[in-house]
């Protein structure tokens, strides 16, 4: 029996594209390669086509590089001269009245007032009695409207803005309009007073602040007995200390002054106007009284506007004579500027009439 062969080669594998002869010719064309487009650094004919390069613009020059302009340039101007001061610029008095003048009824209580008061002086309004002199510092301190006339206080017009000005100035002296209770300790009197000037939301005083107050008053009336040393003056200043526990009816009047003046200090005014200096007995407690007012700046705060005291008598001698040779000891402290509104000259007595207002109130 005959067997037909085996076929025991192997089937040949398909070529691959690369093994296979035959795909060369039936394959498409292979198509050129695609050079990388040329950047402008490479590309030879750019250079051809391009614009033509813009000059460089130069920098700016600086002021050092500038060349002199001194040929062409305008001449120089001459300096003008400094400005004038504007009244604006000046000084503006704590007290400015024009032309104030007060009657009541037929009487003329005042009339045709003129004058100026700088910040932190002391205006002495001094007169006979029965010239006005309390009627003309009430208005001054926004308690009575005059008739006629113009007043400013601390920038502030009357009588338009008299509210303002009595939160600004204070008054003591006249028992009429500020009264001291003659059956209150001088530590109820402080305390009161420190009420009325705390802020709504902090009423009350404390026995620091009270102890403060009368302490402050009475290292300025040390400070003037010091001051006056041997002199007449010196015996009423050392009884006038102030004591917590004291009725006020049983001080002395300097002290009682000086009370009154503490006790108006307290809110912190930009004026201050003490009524009739004269109610003091003897020529040294007058005095005493003075130079505690043109010492009364020792009793305020570093920090605080200055003083402008108002004060008014019928006889500024003493005043004077702290000028002299008999007071010559006390200007050591720090006193301020006399500005007499009144009575720079003797004023005659004024002839009494008969339907004068009020003559506890006008003097």
């Amino acid at each position: 029996m005959t067997t037909s062969p085996q076929h025991d080669s192997a089937v040949p594998a398909p070529a691959t594209p690369k093994s296979n002869p035959s795909a060369s010719a039936v394959s498409e064309p292979a198509f050129p390669a695609v050079p990388a487009p040329a950047t402008p650094k490479s590309n030879p004919s750019a250079s051809a086509v391009s614009e033509p390069a813009l000059p460089a613009v130069p920098a700016p020059a600086t002021p050092e590089s500038i060349p002199s302009a001194s040929a062409p340039s305008e001449p120089a101007l001459p300096a003008l001269p400094a400005p004038a001061t504007r009244e604006s610029d000046l000084p503006v008095p704590a007290l400015s009245v024009e032309g104030l003048t007060l009657r009541a009824g037929k009487r003329t209580v005042f009339e045709d007032v003129t004058f100026e008061v700088p910040a932190g002086s002391l205006a002495v309004l001094a007169g006979p009695s029965g010239t006005g002199k309390t009627a003309l510092a009430l208005a001054l301190a926004g308690r009575l409207v005059p008739t006629a006339g113009r007043a400013v206080v601390l920038g502030l017009a009357l009588p338009r803005r008299a509210g303002a000005v009595r939160r600004r100035v204070g008054f003591t002296g006249n028992n009429t309009v500020v009264p001291l209770d003659e059956t209150l300790t001088v530590r109820h009197h402080v305390a009161d007073a420190l009420k009325l000037a705390a802020p709504w939301w902090k009423p009350g005083a404390s026995r620091e602040q009270v102890d403060r107050v009368i302490t402050t008053a009475n290292n300025l009336l040390g400070a003037l007995e010091e001051a006056f040393g041997d002199d007449p003056a010196a015996a009423a200043l050392a009884q006038a200390r102030l004591h917590r526990s004291e009725l006020v009816r049983d001080v002395s009047p300097v002290a009682r002054l000086t009370l009154g003046i503490a006790l108006a200090l307290i809110p912190c005014p930009d004026v201050l106007v003490v009524d009739d200096v004269d109610r003091l007995r003897t020529a040294d407690e007058r005095r005493a009284a003075w130079a505690a007012l043109l010492a009364v700046e020792r009793t305020r705060r570093d920090d605080a506007a200055p003083l402008t005291l108002v004060a008014t008598c019928q006889d500024s001698r003493e005043l004077a004579g702290l000028r002299d040779d008999a007071g010559a000891r006390i200007s050591a402290l720090p006193l301020r500027d006399v500005v007499h509104v009144l009575g720079a000259d003797p004023i005659p007595a004024a002839s009494p009439e008969p339907s004068a207002p009020t003559a506890s109130e006008i003097r």
